[in-house]
């Protein structure tokens, strides 16, 4: 039970650390507000009472007199009550909608500079984070966070209320408000356990089976698997998908909330016996006369307003899930950031060519998270300053693995990676990087190439050479709204480009991070849904334009790169070769053993083959 109370109040803290960050001036005239709402009603009850009491003897006796005063002041007490609570009633709600939007913005600003905030991508590929950032994403989509200080406010109001009538009690017996109390505290702590269970069930599912149940639903109604869906009738069989998930999912959470319920009926029939001894102990003294029909009336509304220590339905189950969202909001931040907020780093470049850099992989192994075999093992590397460097190598020998690590974007488990001497991190803004799955953001066409040198963003004549240089120059005049339209279908003039010009727009990107001072450029097989012959040519393209720069080229197509300076190959863990195309052609070893595999299919195709001076099969394109 001690440790059920320290979570809790861990939870309320969290909440008040968000609220704090949210606005704290903001958040203390709502709590100012909340105050005057939830002691007006208390206030009313009490001044009601009054009323009654001295109403008799002012109609007697005239409002001149001592009770007549006494009734006037009564009926103003009520009346100021009404209009307070009035006030009260319009302004908080209204003010603690305004924080809430406030909270929102802050939550979302935590958990983005929390996933941005981790140096490489390895914490964001954890299937625990992974989770919780569903979760917390669902939550969102529940409205939880925007309506956390409304929904807070009604359960502070309650217990405020609540604690009144304790207080108000006081006054008949001192044990009186104590058998209330101790009747809705048994109630409390079993509906709390009841609660507790099925907030952290549900936020478990959220992350797991209603995280899958979420996925079969964008399945059926959003619009990238839209045709799939239905070229190949998987309607019927997504929509099951999603039922049988979903219901999985809430069994879960049900069963969870079902065990807990035999309590709740023990403690709800204690809380009926407490209620009838302090009832039955009114009744009596009013009808020994101890106490005046006011009284009586003040001190049965203070009973009933006691309910309001006891479960409150659905405020105590939200503000359940509030207190337990901030909590996990904060968790979050703390694992992603180790427990102090990072700021998010940016790149600034220089806004010129960069000058070409040294790249050197030094005994570098890496093993991913839950594999037991390195993908790479003692590798070994040194790209000189102006170099054209092809990687190549079997699917999944580790070459992306390779260039996420001299991004930075994971850190080896051995070894060490410099770029011109200094770490990936800290010559970030000396390098761009094109990977296979690049993004393609729903953005207009300036942001999808300026993103790659923010320092160029609004330099339209330096964006327009990057564009024509990725040979994407007649784009512009098909464009609807030129450098301002959105890539994206769905918006107003919004455009969808095709896959060759969407690999224009991201060659343009790369382009735009040369001009931004980048003095190494890395494609990562960006071009795997061209053909052949078409990479070829972007290759050729792109070592021209890049010549005298540090490059590097990644491609599982072995005629594309066979103009780099150098060509490695990536095997076991290891560079297993290096030389020139026409050096690794001659010493016969894997690379001529795979360049001729793809030749010999590619003639199979009965394509013409065009061969180099001495080497036979040398270009397949």
């Amino acid at each position: 039970m001690q440790r059920s109370d320290q979570a809790g109040a861990a939870r309320v803290r969290a909440f008040g650390v968000m609220l704090w960050r949210a606005g704290r001036w903001p958040a203390v005239a709502v709590g100012a507000l909340t105050l005057v709402r939830s002691l007006m009603p208390t206030a009313m009850i009490v001044a009601t009472g009054q009323l009654i009491d001295s109403v008799p003897d002012a109609v007697e006796l005239g409002l001149g007199s001592p009770d007549g005063r006494r009734a006037l002041w009564a009926l103003m007490a009520v009346a100021v009550a009404f209009l307070a609570n009035g006030a009260a009633e319009t302004l908080a709600p209204y003010a603690a909608r305004a924080v809430g939007s406030r909270y929102a913005i802050t939550v979302h600003d935590v958990v983005a500079g929390a996933t941005v905030s981790p140096v490489g991508i390895a914490a964001l590929e954890d299937p625990e984070i992974a989770a919780e950032l569903a979760a917390i994403e669902e939550y969102d989509r529940a409205r939880i966070y925007r309506d956390a200080v409304v929904l807070l406010g009604e359960y502070v109001n309650q217990r405020i209320q609540g604690v009144a009538a304790f207080v108000i009690l006081l006054g008949f017996r001192w044990w009186a408000p104590l058998v209330v109390l101790a009747g809705w505290r048994l109630v409390n702590r079993s509906v709390a356990q009841w609660v507790e269970k099925g907030v952290a069930l549900g936020h478990v599912q959220s992350g797991t089976g209603l995280r899958r149940a979420q996925y079969y639903r964008s399945l059926a109604v959003e619009a990238p698997a839209a045709k799939e869906v239905r070229v190949f009738g998987l309607g019927g069989w997504v929509v099951d998908q999603y039922a049988s998930a979903w219901q999985t999912a809430m069994a879960e959470i049900w069963k969870g909330r079902k065990a807990s319920l035999p309590g709740v009926v023990f403690s709800a029939t204690g809380l009926a016996i407490a209620n009838g001894i302090v009832v039955g102990a009114l009744g009596w003294a009013g009808l020994r006369g101890e106490i005046s029909l006011g009284v009586l009336v003040i001190f049965g509304q203070a009973v009933l307003a006691g309910a309001r220590l006891g479960p409150l339905g659905d405020f105590q189950w939200q503000a359940g899930r509030i207190l337990h969202g901030a909590h996990k909001v904060l968790e979050m931040e703390a694992r992603l950031t180790d427990g102090s907020p990072r700021p998010i780093p940016v790149v600034a470049g220089s806004g010129s060519t960069g000058h070409p850099v040294t790249v050197r992989f030094a005994g570098v192994r890496f093993t991913y998270r839950g594999r037991t075999e390195p993908t790479l093992e003692a590798l070994d590397l040194t790209i000189p300053a102006g170099q054209s460097l092809a990687i190549v190598g079997e699917n999944g020998v580790g070459k992306t693995t390779l260039i996420k690590l001299l991004c930075g974007l994971y850190e080896p488990d051995a070894g060490h990676i410099l770029i011109d001497g200094a770490e990936p991190l800290k010559a970030r803004d000396r390098f761009g990087v094109i990977f296979q799955d690049f993004v393609r953001y729903e953005l207009p066409l300036r942001a999808n190439v300026g993103f790659g040198a923010l320092t160029l963003a609004d330099d339209t004549g330096e964006l327009e050479e990057a564009l024509r240089d990725a040979g994407g120059a007649d784009l512009l005049k098909i464009l609807p709204a030129g450098w301002d339209t959105v890539l994206a279908r769905g918006y107003e003039n919004g455009v969808d480009l095709s896959g060759g010009q969407w690999q224009k727009v991201a060659l343009a990107r790369a382009f735009a991070a040369i001009r931004g001072g980048a003095g190494l450029l890395i494609l990562d097989e960006p071009t795997a849904n061209l053909d052949v012959r078409a990479e070829t040519e972007l290759f050729d393209r792109f070592l021209e334009i890049t010549a005298g720069l540090t490059t590097i080229l990644v491609s599982h197509r072995l005629s594309s790169v066979r103009r780099a300076d150098r060509i490695v190959v990536i095997a076991d863990g290891r560079i297993t070769e290096d030389g020139t195309h026409e050096v690794l052609m001659r010493r016969g070893g894997r690379y001529a053993t795979m360049y001729t595999l793809q030749a010999d299919r590619f003639a199979a195709t009965g394509l013409p083959r065009v061969n180099a001076p001495g080497q036979g099969m040398d270009n397949v394109a």
